[in-house]
């Protein structure tokens, strides 16, 4: 194992500036010598070296290539080195992304006469002198070219520098031509990016809005326990009136021109208060108000005219972020913070321009800190991918329209994976703190019909969407953690013969969705439409969080039901909402099996396939806010530090001994975790749970196969795990059921007491004739909550 970090200390003078990883093409210096085809999972790391240090990093390695010895201290580098093919510079080349090309590529096409924004991402150093010399050089570079900079920030708590720009189009053919002139080629520029854009564009049908039902007046609410930010919602809508607490410091309602654009803030402001509109039994209102922050606004894009909700074209979007959170927990100036009760943050927004490809974007590492900063759980969609998918198996629309259900999955699952490197999370849903939140097809609106050249792809309603984007995150860890309903999405054929693609359709219509309300076409205060994709799915899920908060509150006060500090609220909504997650069992072997087929024949590479669509599952909310006679759910919650361990002991019904059916144990560990930036683990708190002595858990249990890899359990800030059994067993560990909690330092020296909450399920099947829950409720009477730290 190279230990990069110990190596690079001992030389001074190079500074670390992070680090990146990808899979790349085997060459003659890196292949599997029995797959000599598989691609190669590197690591990168960046150093900005003084003279000094480079000097000696020269040194250092012509040393090892002439076979000499390194040296005192110098022996970890001889690992490093092992794993090198060359040392060079990093260049113009690596400076300009794929995805900057492409976009200033498509902005000189469309209009060749206007500016082009971008972003520039310094290289962080840790010294404010040594910035601001940097940012000096830079802005003469930058005049003498004839931009501006139009927005700066540096966030030294996630070591972030960067500034947007906006640039002479004549200036960006330059770039294009000659990158190592210019811009490209100076030192301190990590990297050029097409400006993030970040919405979720919806296309709208207003002539299919219908009423919404009439809407009982709200009761008083209570202060906002979750934010949404978003566009600005229509709050006088009826199904919106008195429930919302509207903070526009930036006046953006002011860049609205009419109600009718009042689109994107308005739908996730309903799904958020109310659920599914559209559902046969509607969800009760939230009690709370709902704290909503306006970031986007209607702007024109592209030359059709139309305005879609956007963030601000001349601010960075990461920097509008972070002074929303600060207004929201911390205060602005002097003034006292807007939502200090805020536990659940809603953020139904992506960065069109980013796909995550190995390494977290600030904003993600944005998220992560103010997640642990704040103790606050951050919902962000997964987003939504909208390129068309090729179908590479079928001839003509035709064949694939008269396929049968379960054949059309099939061969659609079959065309993603082999897509699913580029259609992968949007900044900044990878982040590690954050709950991210895939949309699954499924919807309450009878079959209906479809479009033209249009249908229903799936039969499965567990399947993520067509353009739900997939995992896996960071680590190769599960992303997204849950998936929710994003309506039953249609997909559209480009062509009537092959080579034939389908893409996503983006107008529900009347033919699926879920219902949130709408404003009307002439600024009506009544309408409802249907919406689909990832957004929606984070709505529903921020609904669902706040129902476990208000389930929370109704918990009696006497035992066996401690009372829950509101401290451990969000922790514990992060862990419900994961804890009411399952795979379903034949999708997750069908996925495995296509896996299979187009090359991947190793069991856990097939199961990190299932993982990318599945992640943990989709979420029944119900199945953690309602207990039934064979099913008991228990949470416990505390602080821990690095090597500790609670134990948690669970009495059992005694009629269960020796008893064959059914039966099955879940139990999920929630946290926020500190961050180590310099570190490549990043997160510093790693959670695992365990049994007792009896690893059958005293019920003659094992290891679920359908769910992800056991190596996949704890690589984020959840960890899932499901056991399940049906053979008579004896009890062990005196009749009850032993957990360890056990907390672990990952990314260097962990000093911080880390808050978690933890849910564990004791379920029976239909052939076992206990009372679980009530069993279980009475024994608990006498035995409450964590008994033990080693």
């Amino acid at each position: 194992m190279v230990d990069f970090d110990r190596a690079r200390r001992n030389v001074p003078g190079l500074e670390f500036l992070g680090e990146d990883q990808d899979e790349v093409a085997p060459d003659e210096d890196f292949v599997v010598e029995d797959k000599p085809d598989k691609a190669i999972r590197r690591r990168i790391y960046f150093t900005m070296p003084d003279a000094t240090a480079l000097r000696e990093l020269v040194s250092l390695w012509k040393r090892y290539q002439a076979g000499e010895e390194l040296g005192y201290g110098r022996t970890e580098w001889k690992k490093v080195f092992d794993h090198l093919a060359d040392i060079r510079p990093w260049g113009p080349q690596d400076r300009i992304t794929e995805e900057a090309k492409a976009d200033w590529i498509r902005h000189l096409e469309e209009a060749p006469d206007e500016p082009i924004p971008l972003e520039v991402e310094f290289w962080y150093r840790t010294s404010s002198p040594l910035r601001e010399t940097a940012h000096q050089k830079f802005q003469e570079m930058l005049a003498e070219a004839g931009g501006e900079i139009l927005d700066q920030a540096t966030i030294t708590e996630i070591r972030y520098d960067a500034a947007l720009l906006q640039v002479r189009p004549e200036y960006v053919r330059q770039i294009l031509d000659n990158p190592d002139l210019g811009l490209a080629a100076f030192d301190e520029v990590m990297v050029l990016r097409p400006q993030s854009l970040v919405t979720d564009p919806q296309e709208l049908d207003f002539a299919e809005a219908e009423d919404a039902d009439a809407e009982d007046a709200p009761d008083p609410a209570q202060a906002a326990r979750a934010a949404l930010l978003d566009g600005l919602p229509m709050a006088q809508h009826t199904k919106l009136a008195d429930r919302l607490s509207l903070d526009d410091p930036d006046d953006f309602a002011a860049e609205y021109g009419q109600a009718s654009e009042q689109i994107h803030g308005t739908s996730m402001a309903s799904l958020i208060v109310h659920g599914d509109l559209n559902a046969p039994t509607p969800s009760t209102p939230i009690r709370s108000q709902l704290y909503v922050r306006p970031v986007m606004f209607p702007q024109q894009v592209g030359l059709d005219g139309q305005r879609r909700e956007l963030m601000p074209p001349d601010k960075l979007a990461i920097d509008l972020v972070w002074r929303s959170f600060l207004r929201m927990f911390a205060g602005e100036g002097d003034a006292e913070p807007t939502a200090p009760n805020v536990k659940v943050v809603n953020l139904s927004l992506g960065d069109l321009n980013r796909r995550f490809s190995g390494i977290l974007s600030p904003w993600a590492r944005l998220i992560d800190y103010l997640s642990w900063k704040y103790g606050v759980l951050v919902l962000v969609s997964a987003g939504n991918i909208p390129d068309p998918i090729p179908l590479d198996d079928v001839a003509a629309w035709g064949d694939f329209e008269a396929a049968t259900a379960e054949e059309r999955e099939i061969i659609l699952l079959r065309a993603i994976l082999r897509q699913r490197a580029t259609r992968r999370l949007l900044s900044p849903s990878e982040g590690m703190n954050a709950l991210t939140v895939g949309a699954c097809h499924a919807d309450t609106i009878d079959p209906n019909g479809s479009g033209p050249m249009a249908l229903d792809p799936y039969e499965t309603e567990c399947l993520p969407n067509p353009s739900s984007a997939l995992g896996l995150g960071y680590l190769r860890g599960v992303k997204p953690e849950i998936l929710l309903p994003g309506g039953r999405e249609h997909v559209r054929t480009t062509s009537n013969l092959a080579p034939m693609s389908v893409y996503p359709v983006a107008q529900p219509g009347r033919f699926f969705g879920i219902g949130a309300a709408a404003p009307g076409p002439g600024g009506e205060l009544t309408r409802k439409l249907n919406f689909s994709g990832t957004s929606v799915a984070t709505a529903l899920a921020t609904h669902s969080a706040l129902k476990v908060l208000e389930a929370l509150d109704e918990i009696p006060t006497e035992p066996p039901h401690p009372s829950v500090n509101d401290a451990f609220h969000a922790v514990l909504a992060k862990t419900l909402l994961v804890h009411a997650a399952k795979w379903d069992d034949g999708l997750a072997t069908k996925v495995a099996e296509i896996s299979k087929e187009i090359g991947n024949t190793y069991w856990e590479h097939q199961r990190e396939d299932a993982t990318r669509f599945l992640g943990f599952g989709m979420v029944d909310i119900g199945k953690v806010i309602d207990c039934t006679e064979r099913r008991a759910t228990m949470i416990g919650w505390n602080t821990i530090h690095a090597k500790e361990t609670d134990e948690f002991r669970i009495p059992l019904p005694p009629q269960l001994e020796n008893m064959a059916g059914f039966r099955a144990v879940i139990a999920t560990v929630g946290w926020f975790t500190p961050l180590n930036t310099d570190h490549r683990m990043y997160r510093m708190a790693k959670f695992e749970v365990e049994p007792g002595s009896d690893k059958g858990l005293s019920l003659g249990v094992s290891n679920s196969k359908q769910q992800p890899s056991h190596n996949a359990f704890g690589r984020g800030t959840v960890y899932h795990r499901r056991w399940e059994g049906d053979e008579a067993k004896a009890f062990v560990d005196d009749g009850e059921l032993v957990l360890n909690v056990a907390c672990k330092a990952a990314a260097g020296e962990l000093d911080d007491s880390i808050p978690y909450g933890l849910a564990v399920t004791v379920e029976v099947g239909e052939d076992v004739a206990v009372p679980v829950y009530e069993e279980i409720r009475e024994r608990l009477r006498q035995l409450i909550g964590v008994q033990i730290r080693s």
